[in-house]
Formats: structure tokens, C-alpha cells, sequence
């Protein structure tokens, strides 16, 4: 499946470091596997920050890629109902997984803001942005530890061709009813009330809702904010977001609302799961 079929997902990859943070982006791999009826397949680089730039994964031969197996092996030992295989190799975190997210045909790849060790700074910053720009599937960053099922959802959109991707995938892979198209306006002057900008704002939300097939049970949100990061981030605080899904074109675009510059910080302070969606090839 890509970001674009109808069907949930078969097939998930889950990126591990090993570290103890991992275990809520563990615990959602298996849960959303499980909801699917999708095979899950745990993938761990090692050394990955010392691999070279222009060099393919390629299998380890030391004790490390054995010892790193036989805990994922026992890691997920309890699993019950999901078909699950372990790749650990040798090379870059983010060269490694999107390797193996082709060549197995993976429809989401999963992961999680792992701890201070450096491996885990890779897979919180360089790794995660690196994926977002160029990973061909959806990406689902795990920060919360696993309640159930996601029950707030909110689609980030500028109204865009690349958040109406965001939009489809969202009502695809979710119950639309538990779905917020988020618009942040911008007010041109401090002392304005706003209303008319709101006003534009939502039967903008609206209608872009209907042009792209949103379901009537899709809600809009719709809030002032001259920095979109900022006002998406307070939204999610106060509405008690669970998951974000943001839409892409790759390097650029709504990447820098989310992943780039300073607003990066959301990925380390936002207390919910992001999910990142390409833009449609072509």
C-alpha cells in the first residue's frame, strides 16, 4: 500500500535503538499491526552514526548484530497475532530503514524520540527529519505510551494540495468522527477581533473539506497564530491531542512548519504522536 490506496496498511516497519523510550513507539507498532492484520517487521542499525555516507547497509558480523537480535528476539517474544521478522545490519539509521522499507514493501514505518545516548540523538533529530524528507510511505513518530486506540486526531492543512494527501490518508486510516482539519490564520493587526479573518478561515476549511471528499463528520478548527507551529502545538495542549498527521513535500514545504528550523522543538515538547504523509509523486 502507499500513502494513496484505500486499504490500511500490511506491512510496518518498526525502528528501533534499543533504548527504553522505544518502548511506547514498540507498543503502537504492535497495537496498530495488530488493528490492520499487517506483518511487522523490527528493524536496529548498528553504528549507525560512524557509517559512511555513500555506503549500503550490509549485514554485521560481531557480537553486536547478535546480541542486538537475540533482544529483539526476546523483546517481543510475548507478541501474539502479529507476523513479525528482525533485520539488525550495519550503516546509517535513516539509509538502513528506508533500504529495507523498499525492498519489503512497507506501508508505514514507525518509530520513536529515543533517549539522550547518541544513537538516540540520531533517531530524534537527524534521523527523523532525514525519514520525513525522504521516506516514500507515511512515518509515525511514537511519543505517547499507548492508550487504546487514538481518539483525537488532528490533520495540520494550509489547504494545500499536500494536505489534502494528510486529509485522505487520515479518513483512510481512521474512524473520521475522531478527526480535526487544524487551519492556523494569520490576523493583520494586533488590536483586530479576528471575526472576519475566522470566518474566511472556516468556510475556507469547509470547503476545502468537501472539494477533497472529507467526511461530514470530519470537524474544523481554526485558530490565530502568525507562527503555525506555535498555535498547532497550544492546540494539541489544549484539546488534548493524541495525533498529529502532517502532509509533506519532501525538503521544504510544510516540512518547515513541523520538522524544520526552530520549530523542530515540537517533535521534542509536543505531547502527542506526529505522523508524517508524503506528497503524491507525479
Amino acid at each position: 500500500m502507499t500513502a494513496t490506496d484505500a486499504s490500511t496498511p500490511a506491512h510496518l516497519l518498526f525502528a528501533t535503538d534499543l533504548s527504553a523510550r522505544c518502548d511506547r513507539a514498540r507498543e503502537r507498532a504492535i497495537d496498530l499491526a495488530r488493528r490492520w492484520g499487517a506483518r511487522l517487521t523490527v528493524v536496529h542499525a548498528i553504528d549507525a552514526l560512524d557509517a559512511p555516507n555513500d555506503q549500503p547497509p550490509r549485514p554485521t558480523t560481531d557480537g553486536a548484530a547478535d546480541r542486538a537480535l537475540r533482544l529483539l528476539r526476546e523483546d517481543f517474544a510475548d507478541v501474539e497475532g502479529v507476523p513479525l521478522d528482525f533485520t539488525v545490519a550495519e550503516g546509517r539509521s535513516d539509509r538502513l530503514i528506508l533500504d529495507i522499507a523498499a525492498r519489503q514493501g512497507c506501508d508505514l514505518i514507525v518509530t520513536g524520540i529515543a533517549g539522550n545516548d547518541p544513537l538516540g540523538q540520531t533517531i530524534r533529530g537527524s534521523t527523523v527529519t532525514a525519514l520525513a524528507r525522504h521516506a516514500p510511505v507515511p512515518m509515525l513518530v511514537v511519543k505517547k505510551r499507548p492508550r487504546g486506540a487514538y481518539r483525537r486526531i488532528l490533520v495540520s492543512s494550509d489547504f494545500s494540495a499536500v494536505s489534502a494527501v494528510a486529509l485522505d490518508v487520515a479518513s483512510r486510516l481512521f474512524d473520521p468522527g475522531k478527526i480535526t482539519l487544524f487551519n492556523a490564520y494569520d490576523l493583520p493587526f494586533v488590536a483586530t477581533t479576528g471575526a472576519r479573518e475566522r470566518h474566511e478561515a472556516e468556510s475556507e476549511a469547509r470547503a476545502f473539506l468537501a472539494r477533497h471528499g472529507g467526511s461530514d463528520a470530519v470537524r474544523v478548527a481554526v485558530v490565530p497564530g502568525r507562527d503555525a507551529a506555535v498555535a498547532l502545538a497550544d492546540h494539541v495542549v489544549k484539546e488534548d491531542v493524541d495525533l498529529v498527521m502532517v502532509g509533506t513535500h519532501g525538503a521544504g514545504g510544510l516540512m518547515t512548519v513541523l520538522l524544520g528550523g526552530t520549530t523542530i522543538g515540537i517533535l521534542d515538547e509536543a505531547p502527542c504522536d506526529i505522523m508524517v504523509v508524503p506528497a503524491r509523486k507525479g
